[in-house]
């Protein structure tokens, strides 16, 4: 998902979500959401309520301009999600998400890495957003559910960070 042309009214838009302004941290989050959902519907569902519980944390009170309405909107729909979703669950919620960080940096982190063309840096970039903001639901989850993370998904974000450290260095040099 992209997000569209602008901040309207204090609001932004992504695609049909509207994420009022003071919520905005939490916009990369539900970009992902959107974007894994074709391919893991479940985990989707775990990047919105992890959008939700941050969005509360943000703003408690609801007192930010279409807040309550968003929040409103938003549970909603994890409620309508969360039965469907849990149908194709694998294991646990923190075990399906482990899994799915690891094939997403495996399959698009190390491919970009071994790559021929370092020369898509939107790509790149895009990439290692949505790695980040996975990682960032795969900690929220494994501590809901207190499930230990692996030394290899934690390697998989050093890597990461250090990847992204060094892409951000050559890129300064040309």
């Amino acid at each position: 998902m992209s997000q569209t042309a602008g901040n309207t009214a204090g609001m932004v838009t992504l695609n049909s979500e509207v994420v009022p302004s003071s919520l905005v941290e939490i916009a990369p989050i539900l970009r992902v959401a959107n974007e894994v959902e074709a391919s893991n519907p479940r985990v989707a569902y775990l990047c919105r309520f992890y959008a939700f519980e941050k969005a509360c944390r943000l703003d408690p009170t609801s007192i930010g301009r279409g807040v309550r309405q968003f929040k409103t909107w938003l549970i909603q729909r994890l409620q309508r999600e969360n039965e469907t979703t849990l149908v194709g669950r694998q294991q646990s919620d923190a075990r399906d998400m482990q899994s799915f960080y690891q094939h997403y940096y495996k399959k698009y982190i190390q491919a970009l890495v071994n790559s021929a063309d370092k020369d898509d840096r939107a790509q790149r970039t895009k990439e290692y957003q949505t790695a980040s903001v996975l990682f960032e639901v795969l900690k929220a989850v494994n501590q809901t559910e207190d499930v230990e993370v692996p030394d290899e998904v934690v390697l998989c974000l050093v890597l990461l960070f250090l990847l992204r450290s060094l892409v951000m260095i050559s890129w300064r040099k040309s």
